[in-house]
């Protein structure tokens, strides 16, 4: 163990070492390119660096706007569990007390009318409502499963949005050897106050960190976004003689431990993954020296009722049975373990038309990422890289404007975080998008 401690202090300090020179070198022409910029200034020098791009978009049409930030915050417990990879951060951020304040600042400042947090304490609940509901919000949270200390929250504002759904998901299903880690999700559908009939779905979920585990990384993806299926489904339309699945707007956000190099984020992105002959469980391709089996055709059994479409066979079947019409309470057909819920499984055979087990998944969301630029970084593991996103469905959302995340070489000046500026150790998301009115 001291060996580990000492190796990663190394590590950070190799991190570290560079920062002083470089940011004497950077600081005369960040001086030049932004007068407000001055000195050690580091609140000034995030700014300059994460800016708010804006894209232009034809609003001649009725249209409802909304702003949303996603976070993960850094649980205290999990901080002081992990203390050696603090140990270069100056000892008074790292306080809870220091760092609450810190956070409920940015909070303000970014003034979101919705929020996605990651890694929030149970214990710290009660401070986060009382704050929350004090800026008009409401909440809904998630605790990871069994011992673990913290979850999922998604806060929206009030005066906005009507909670019309709220599902909790949890990764981990008993007996499942690619399901059997405790990481949460959280999915809601919001309606706009003065556009009741309308819908917007907001799921918020920190998937597995290990860095070998991308088998475990696919499962939970493919689970969540079964679940995101069935809340965000709308009904079908006819063309020609096939029958075409609608979808209310969805953004999908949180910490994924995932870079965009993988297998799984190009699941999510291309709607796609042929993983059967791939590495078994790092999801590499394969190659005659690597001496890894095949990943195979089963990702998760068939008994979970998820087909290879990333949909509960059980719900399709549902929706067939009345006319692809969306179903109230169609979560009670659902095969998924929760703890909190008795499961209720009314149809248990499902359909031969389903695809189980082919060694592919599939997803009909379509999803554009608000950080497609593989050099942007929100936290660093090991070197500064991008772990966390803000998917939305770009076939009815507009991003009407996002906060830049910085590249590599922006981010050797940031001080080791926590830091006095920033109250955890990944960056704030931060988009704006417009949703069509019909």
């Amino acid at each position: 163990m001291y060996i580990t401690k000492e190796f990663n202090k190394i590590c950070l300090l190799c991190r570290l070492c560079p920062i002083a020179n470089f940011a004497c070198r950077l600081s005369t022409t960040v001086m030049h390119r932004n007068k407000q910029f001055s000195g050690p200034n580091m609140k000034d020098y995030i700014n300059f660096i994460r800016p708010l791009v804006h894209h232009k978009h034809d609003t001649n049409y009725k249209s409802f706007h909304f702003s949303l930030l996603s976070y993960n915050i850094l649980a205290q417990e999990l901080l002081e569990k992990n203390a050696f990879l603090y140990d270069w951060s100056d000892v008074r951020v790292l306080n809870w007390d220091y760092r609450r304040q810190l956070l409920l600042k940015e909070i303000k400042q970014f003034n979101a009318d919705i929020i996605c947090f990651q890694e929030v304490q149970e214990s710290h609940l009660n401070w986060f409502f009382k704050k929350l509901s004090d800026l008009g919000y409401n909440g809904v949270y998630k605790k990871r499963t069994r011992f673990h200390c913290d979850g999922c929250a998604i806060y929206y504002r009030n005066d906005k949005f009507t909670l019309k759904e709220k599902v909790t998901v949890e990764y981990n299903q008993p007996g499942i050897n690619v399901l059997d880690r405790d990481n949460v999700g959280i999915v809601l559908r919001l309606s706009p106050r003065k556009n009741e009939a309308e819908n917007i779905i907001v799921s918020t979920t920190h998937i597995l960190y290990n860095k070998k585990r991308h088998d475990i990384k696919l499962a939970q993806v493919h689970l969540l976004l079964a679940e995101i299926e069935r809340v965000a489904y709308k009904g079908h339309k006819k063309v020609g003689d096939d029958n075409i699945p609608e979808y209310h707007p969805i953004i999908l956000t949180g910490d994924f431990n995932l870079e965009p190099n993988t297998a799984v984020y190009d699941f999510l992105i291309n709607g796609a993954l042929f993983y059967s002959n791939l590495q078994k469980p790092t999801l590499w391709s394969q190659n005659n020296q690597s001496g890894r089996c095949n990943m195979g055709n089963e990702l998760i059994p068939k008994s979970l009722g998820i087909t290879e479409y990333s949909q509960h066979s059980d719900i399709l079947e549902l929706r067939k049975i009345n006319n692809h019409k969306r179903q109230i309470n169609d979560g009670l057909y659902s095969k998924l373990h929760h703890s909190e819920r008795k499961n209720e499984q009314l149809l248990s055979t499902p359909s031969s038309e389903f695809k189980f087990g082919s060694g592919n998944v599939y997803h009909n969301l379509k999803f554009s990422s608000v950080y497609n630029n593989n050099n942007s970084c929100s936290t660093y593991h090991d070197q500064w890289t991008i772990v966390d996103y803000i998917f939305y469905t770009s076939t009815n959302l507009k991003l009407k404007a996002y906060m830049k995340l910085p590249n590599v070489a922006e981010c050797q000046p940031i001080l080791a975080m926590p830091n006095r500026v920033s109250p955890s150790d990944h960056l704030p998301l931060f988009a704006k998008f417009i949703y069509q009115i019909k």
